[in-house]
């Protein structure tokens, strides 16, 4: 057991917990608490906000298992993902920001139920796919936080596992969206401080030259350079499409824009994500994974890649400065997962439960569904994660691709398309979700090719349907054309 390291760490979990616990009080105690709950009372500024989405991309998957991937996988497959991400965020800031903010929603279902005039296939399938593809993700997202919590406690993948769902879940069913907001504020801040430091302290330790180093590296593993030595270039393509469309329909990104407080924070909020986010993926490929090599084989074969990023600060830093870093890493996994539970939890509550099932519904029994849903989901989902697939990275982007492939054609046509109906909304959503999945688990794919089948599929779909079927209500249409203008 890493007892200095075990010790920061759990000053760190207790105080994400005591922080769920002080916003549930202010929750129960605002008129608000359905926007407290879910949007942060819709008034967090651009730095907040900026840090806050910075978290919720940067995931255990980006700034802990990306090492390894590089590794396995090569530069080039994480390279076009990684400029997909960061041209996702200005595609959002683009397309979705100022519309869904001036919304007054608080999910991306509510909107589109809003958009479609209630469609009752749309109120029941969005929360479904929410539910199935963040489920998908949470699964990665606990992968690393068992993984981080044995290794700084000793106890096995599968106990470490168990503790750190009991934690995740305890401060976001607690606190909502204010807690996970200003955990987010902390997460982001660790995580800049944490590959700053790492890539410092590798930048000192430096053998020869970093040119030469990269050099070394590529002679040591020959894939890592090779565009389609491991992954066909098309798998490259599907990766860069899938991040590039995620910022707009994923609930625990967009669920970032909608606690904005104007459309201008959100969309600067996005920019400037996107820029600390680049950077700091750069400097850790080209910085921090050519030490792998110094690892030896043996250790590289006895421990996951997605730790190799540990092991490689390990070189440089003695205990207290680890349990500093073993902290910055459970952040980036808490920052996902905690806004991933929230929009899992508030897609089966509000969309589901208030939105379908029970429109009467007050607040406190929403709340109450919702802090029930937290516990079931993540239980569920920590007890798929007990033996999951290898890469973290593939894993989340396969989940983030079926969510993108399901509501990138019915959202953004219906911001900006006036023919969009319910009709071909549904026959977009449908046919993107249906031939992904098949793609998927029907088919020995090339990983992240599944979305380039299914996204024209999904967009064919929508426009052919909606231009040979009914036009939108008026009253849908100026309703969009409101949300442009305000």
């Amino acid at each position: 057991m890493k007892t200095l390291q075990l010790s920061i760490v759990l000053i760190y979990l207790v105080f994400c917990v005591l922080l769920g616990l002080w916003t549930q009080r202010k929750i129960a105690n605002s008129k608000a608490g359905i926007d407290d709950y879910y949007a942060a009372g819709r008034n967090i500024g651009t730095g907040i906000n900026s840090l806050a989405l910075l978290a919720a991309l940067g995931s255990g998957g980006s700034f802990m298992a990306g090492a390894g991937t590089i590794w396995n996988l090569g530069f080039p497959f994480l390279a076009w993902m990684t400029v997909g991400a960061i041209a996702g965020f200005s595609v959002a800031a683009i397309l979705v920001a100022k519309p869904l903010r001036n919304s007054n929603t608080l999910t991306v279902s509510q909107f589109l139920n809003e958009r479609y005039g209630g469609n009752k296939f749309i109120k029941l399938a969005v929360p479904l796919v929410i539910i199935f593809g963040s489920g998908m993700y949470l699964m990665s997202q606990m992968k690393a936080g068992g993984l981080i919590t044995s290794y700084v406690t000793g106890f096995s993948y599968t106990w470490g596992l168990i503790i750190v769902t009991i934690i995740f879940i305890l401060y976001v069913s607690l606190g909502g969206m204010l807690a996970v907001t200003w955990t987010n504020v902390l997460q982001g801040g660790l995580m800049i401080l944490l590959i700053s430091a790492i890539v410092i302290a590798a930048l000192m330790n430096l053998p020869t030259g970093l040119g030469s180093f990269l050099v070394q590296a590529t002679e040591a593993n020959p894939i890592l350079g090779v565009a389609g030595g491991t992954v066909p270039i098309a798998g490259y393509i599907g990766a860069f499409v899938t991040w590039a469309a995620a910022v707009c329909v994923t609930p625990h990104l967009v669920m970032r824009i909608f606690t904005s407080k104007d459309e201008k924070s959100a969309r600067l909020s996005l920019n400037i994500s996107m820029l600390i986010y680049g950077i700091l993926m750069l400097v850790s490929a080209l910085i921090i994974v050519p030490f792998i090599a110094t690892l030896g084989a043996d250790t590289l074969k006895n421990n996951a890649s997605d730790m190799w990023m540990l092991l490689v600060a390990e070189k440089f830093f003695g205990p207290l400065m680890m349990g500093i870093i073993a902290a910055g890493i459970m952040a980036a996994v808490m920052s996902s997962t905690d806004a991933l539970l929230l929009a899992v939890s508030s897609a089966v509550a509000y969309d589901l439960y208030k939105g379908v099932l029970k429109p009467e519904a007050t607040q406190k029994q929403v709340l109450r569904v919702s802090f029930v849903v937290t516990w079931i989901i993540g239980i569920v989902v920590m007890l798929f994660s007990i033996n999951p697939p290898p890469f973290l990275i593939v894993l989340y982007t396969a989940a983030v691709g079926f969510m993108v492939a399901s509501f990138f054609n019915p959202l953004v046509l219906g911001i900006w398309w006036k023919k969009a109906n319910a009709a071909g909304a549904v026959a977009g959503l449908s046919v993107g979700a249906i031939s992904f999945l098949i793609a998927f688990f029907a088919f020995e794919m090339p990983y992240n090719t599944e979305i380039l089948i299914a996204l024209p599929l999904s967009f064919i779909s929508m426009f052919t349907v909606s231009s040979i079927t009914a036009s939108t209500s008026k009253i849908q249409v100026e309703k969009m054309s409101s949300y442009h203008s305000n």
